[in-house]
């Protein structure tokens, strides 16, 4: 029996898009006979018999995202014989504010002195494969809530949808214009409540207090709500790549989503289902489009089956296994 362990920081206490990568890795290697399991943190690499897969963003390491102890810790297990992979989820931070002029070049080099002692380097970004000193496999993270359910659980929202609200670079600037175009009653949040929304200090208007309010739902109920949405509006800064869970999670329930371009764009939407935008008034513009045009079943199930070819989950944790292990061809 196959065996591999996850270096997944935070993995038993925390939220976000790793540790659902995470746990659906955990759960479809188990499910083919993979003695899998996490550690959370790197010095725990020193007893590591199995091949690892280090899950990095530079921030899960450290405060301000510098850790030089993973590093040794890597190299301690190569030396040992240990095989190690790492998946570049993000590399490092963009030199925009005055204290990331000084945290990005310091991550940079402690990624490529790791990305230089592993055995293998993946990321679901193609433009990042380009600023890795090593060859990396290109390889996306998709959804990560599970299977969508056949059809929709209820009658369609009123409004359009908004997937986990805050999410790093997110365009709400372009949201809030697509609002204010489409001339809904408003916007239906999944993923957090008005309460979070302030906790947070997420910069809204006071009428988003009237908005429809979901919370954080478990996998398949926020799916079910997904299934719902007449529209998801999913704009980010960067541009649509296979990291952005929350649009691909909707994009797996049929759902249609209107997006954007960026310098991280992915060339494999250019022709997907997915409507993309390359600024603030050609968003609203597609989402006024998409939010009267009519939509019917056939439609929906095109979108799936796209989603199914390009981000098939089970295919894509069957790819990362075999890398982790050193069988890929």
């Amino acid at each position: 029996m196959t065996a591999a362990a996850i270096l997944s920081p935070g993995f038993a206490a925390s939220r976000g898009g790793v540790t659902d990568h995470t746990r659906r890795l955990l759960m479809h290697w188990q499910a083919r006979g993979v003695l899998a399991r996490v550690t959370e943190t790197p010095a725990e690499l020193a007893q590591a018999r199995e091949p690892v897969l280090v899950q990095y963003v530079p921030f899960l390491y450290g405060r301000r995202g510098l850790a030089p102890g993973l590093e040794r810790a890597v190299s301690a297990a190569r030396a040992a014989g240990v095989r190690v992979t790492v998946f570049v989820h993000e590399p490092w931070v963009p030199p925009t504010r005055l204290p990331w002029l000084m945290l990005s070049p310091l991550q940079r080099r402690q990624l490529r002195r790791l990305a230089r002692v592993v055995d293998a380097v993946v990321t679901p970004v193609p433009a990042w494969r380009e600023l890795l000193p090593v060859a990396a496999d290109l390889l996306y993270v998709g959804s990560t809530l599970g299977p969508a359910p056949a059809a929709a659980g209820g009658p369609q929202f009123e409004a359009p949808v908004v997937f986990s609200p805050f999410a790093a670079g997110l365009a709400w600037r372009w949201v809030l214009a697509a609002e204010a175009a489409v001339g809904s009653t408003g916007l239906v949040i999944v993923g957090a409540t008005w309460a979070d929304a302030r906790a947070r200090g997420l910069a809204l208007p006071e009428r988003a207090r009237s908005w429809q309010w979901l919370g954080r739902l478990p996998s398949a109920d926020a799916l079910g709500a997904l299934a719902r949405a007449r529209l998801v509006l999913a704009p980010y800064v960067d541009g649509l790549t296979g990291r952005r869970t929350a649009a691909l999670a909707a994009l797996s329930t049929g759902a249609r989503v209107v997006s954007s371009t960026g310098p991280l764009s992915d060339p494999v939407f250019d022709d997907s289902p997915v409507a993309l935008a390359e600024n603030a008034a050609a968003f609203s513009r597609l989402a006024v489009e998409r939010w009267v045009a009519p939509d019917d079943n056939p439609a929906r199930a095109e979108r799936r089956a796209w989603f199914d070819r390009h981000f098939d989950p089970n295919r894509l944790d069957e790819r990362l296994l075999a890398i982790v292990q050193g069988t890929a061809t």
